[in-house]
């Protein structure tokens, strides 16, 4: 188990990203335009490590991560 900034430069067969409730928020809607990239950026680093799948473990309340079309 390892942070999403830690894992740049790594490949791993499956990732699985969680987040928090209370806390390892991956957007937050309080948040400044500028967070908001930065946290999006991370966020692809971490999915990109994986070769095969990636798995998502959120809350219910989550933000999406993509704008619903």
């Amino acid at each position: 188990m390892m942070g999403m900034y830690r894992s740049k430069g790594d490949e791993f067969d499956w990732v699985v990203i969680v987040e928090g409730t209370y806390h390892s928020r991956l957007l937050d809607q309080d948040w400044d335009a500028e967070r908001i990239r930065a946290n999006r950026r991370l966020l692809r680093v971490a999915i990109t490590r994986a070769r095969h799948m990636v798995v998502f473990v959120r809350p219910e309340d989550a933000l999406p991560l993509m704008a619903l079309r």
